[in-house]
């Protein structure tokens, strides 16, 4: 039901261009009327306009797509062929929003109602400059603008708090939303290195919150920079998910209260406000973290291995 939904707000979007597209190109021949233009008449009313040998309204749909090609006639007799086109496009997206709606559930129907409005509000804000631009990046990109659910003004899915940069960095999934800086967090037996630096080497997580309070975070050893590769990942759970563990399992976690002051944990993108809003949060809970690319190694080798983080000496 979700690809459904999207599929209805994508052809909504398309809708609600197509009708905006209407109204500029006709602002447009209006624009060229009042400058002294020849075109007699507009829209519906030029069914009985002459187009050549026969009415513009008789030219099958195969010959209006060749006039359109020719700003001239565009212009003139095939602005009505046009807008006869976006017409059934939009009768028939109507069609299929309308059939699409039937088989939804009544929270379907009301959270598809809620974009809508919020689509056509941010529409209607919106200069014909700033139409024109969204409709070549929709045509440039092959996808129908909104759908991430923000362009259009969707609630956001993500937790606000815990991804406070993500409206800043809406193409890699959040990834980039909680930035900690963490050292002891390489296993020197495995890595190259000396084993002092390999303790004090910062390890880069990149934390993305999720809907029941889990996080993952991939592991960088420079941080998320363009040709970085991540080596690992740690998985976050909070301190009633790591209760519901079976005992065995618990020796592979770190409570991160204990954990943070040990590694020397910071967070560099974060302002002292959001970090007071987190870090109370992130204290309590848990983490396990995997590895399946040592440090210094060209390409991962071996087998990945889970690093017991609190077995890892101070010095």
């Amino acid at each position: 039901m979700d690809k459904q939904l999207t599929a209805v707000f994508s052809i909504a979007i398309l809708l609600t261009v197509t009708v905006v597209a209407s109204i500029d190109l006709t602002q447009t021949a209006d624009a060229a009327k009042s400058k002294g233009t020849t075109i007699q008449k507009y829209g519906s009313a030029t069914k009985s306009q002459v187009c050549g040998d026969r009415l513009c309204s008789e030219i099958p749909p195969e010959e209006r797509k060749t006039m359109t090609k020719s700003p001239a006639t565009v212009a003139s007799a095939g602005i009505d062929a046009l807008f006869d086109r976006m017409d059934s496009i939009h009768k028939k997206h109507q069609s299929e929003m309308t059939q699409m709606w039937k088989s939804m559930t009544p929270q379907e129907q009301s959270q598809m109602f809620h974009n809508m409005e919020q689509m056509i509000e941010k529409m209607e804000s919106m200069n014909t400059s700033d139409h024109m631009k969204m409709m070549g990046e929709m045509m440039q990109d092959g996808s129908h603008m909104g759908q991430d659910g923000k362009t259009m003004g969707k609630k956001p899915a993500y937790n606000e708090t815990l991804n406070p940069r993500q409206i800043e960095y809406p193409n890699i999934l959040g990834f980039n939303d909680l930035h900690i800086h963490a050292i002891r967090h390489l296993d020197v037996e495995k890595s190259h290195g000396t084993t002092d630096h390999l303790l004090q080497t910062i390890v880069h997580h990149h934390c993305k919150v999720y809907d029941d309070m889990t996080a993952v975070c991939l592991l960088f050893p420079y941080g998320m920079t363009d040709q970085d590769k991540p080596y690992g990942i740690e998985y976050v759970i909070t301190s009633n998910q790591y209760q519901e563990l079976p005992d065995e399992e618990k020796q592979y976690w770190h409570h991160h209260k204990t954990e943070f002051p040990r590694a020397h944990a910071t967070f560099p993108d974060l302002s002292n406000e959001e970090l007071d809003g987190i870090q109370p949060i992130l204290d309590e809970t848990y983490g396990k973290v995997y590895y399946f690319w040592s440090y210094g190694d060209t390409y991962p080798i071996g087998e990945p291995y889970v690093l017991i983080v609190q077995d890892i000496p101070d010095q």
